[in-house]
């Protein structure tokens, strides 16, 4: 199982739950020996009403400077905040300004990224930076960090595991939080993968020095998430880890499934990973013919 967590890219803003966030991420990025990178939301500093009226090149070239000094101003400003409040995890901390309005706002990926998400979105962030937005598209884990919650590296961790190609990569992808955490408990729900695969897994987290429990339940009259979230609380969970739409996300939103109801409120962190369907197949071919 991989890699550690090179770097860990926050979605945050100026809310104060942007900047509990940020500080939460630069915390992470401290415990992990990662590198930061604030995607700070900013809003476009919209025209004031006379500036509307303004017709004729000067008028408009005056209007447009003005836009240009107000943006430079908010940006500075974020800037400081940002410094504020991540600078007492000593870490090193890039920032990069993200408008509001951005169709594309993602700095290019490398190997170990990992993002970290408010939830519900913040205020100041583009749709792209949501959370089913960089899962889906991605192609890299994402910490989710419900308003007011925070993450105990400290606490045990729960592996949601039906043996999906997706739970064995979010099992990858949190490899150095579990690590962190020391113990891990691998939730199999209503038999949803094999004995044999979660065994498999709990050797693997065994040789990274971590201490595994195998745990099957059946869910009963309770959904599969509610069963999840159930045993969270009784192990006092402090992170837990799914395969983000194992089936495809189109089902899931016609029909519901454990991401969505996750990612509609989560009540605690959660990393969760997605594996491309078309890589999924793959995958499980070559798992079949091994």
């Amino acid at each position: 199982m991989p890699h550690p967590t090179p770097r860990i890219v926050a979605c945050v803003d100026s809310s104060p739950e942007g900047l509990r966030l940020a500080r939460a991420s630069a915390d992470l990025a401290r415990q992990l020996h990662a590198r930061l990178v604030a995607l700070w939301g900013l809003r476009r500093p919209s025209p004031s009403p006379a500036e509307t009226f303004a017709r004729g090149s000067g008028p408009m070239h005056e209007v447009f400077a003005h836009e240009v000094a107000a943006s430079a101003e908010l940006t500075a400003r974020a800037r400081r905040e940002c410094e504020l409040a991540t600078g007492s995890a000593g870490v090193a901390v890039e920032f990069r300004p993200v408008r509001d309005d951005a169709a594309s706002p993602l700095p290019p990926a490398e190997a170990g990224d990992l993002f970290v998400v408010g939830d519900p979105r913040l205020p100041d962030q583009p749709e792209a930076l949501s959370g089913e937005r960089l899962l889906i598209g991605s192609g890299r884990p994402v910490l989710i960090l419900p308003a007011g919650a925070s993450l105990d590296l400290d606490r045990p961790v729960l592996i949601g595991w039906n043996g999906s190609p997706a739970a064995r990569r979010a099992a990858e992808d949190a490899l150095p939080l579990i690590r962190h955490a020391g113990s891990a408990t691998i939730l199999v729900v209503d038999e949803a993968a094999s004995p044999e695969s979660a065994q498999d897994l709990a050797a693997t987290l065994t040789e990274r020095s971590v201490m595994p429990t195998v745990r099957a339940v059946e869910s009963g009259s309770a959904t599969v998430a509610e069963t999840i979230a159930a045993v969270a609380v009784e192990l006092g969970a402090g992170l837990i880890v799914l395969g983000g739409y194992s089936r495809s996300p189109t089902l899931e939103r016609i029909f519901g499934g454990v991401s969505r109801t996750f990612l509609a409120g989560a009540s605690g962190p959660l990393l969760l990973s997605h594996v491309p369907g078309r890589v999924a197949r793959g995958e499980a071919s070559e798992h079949a013919t091994a």
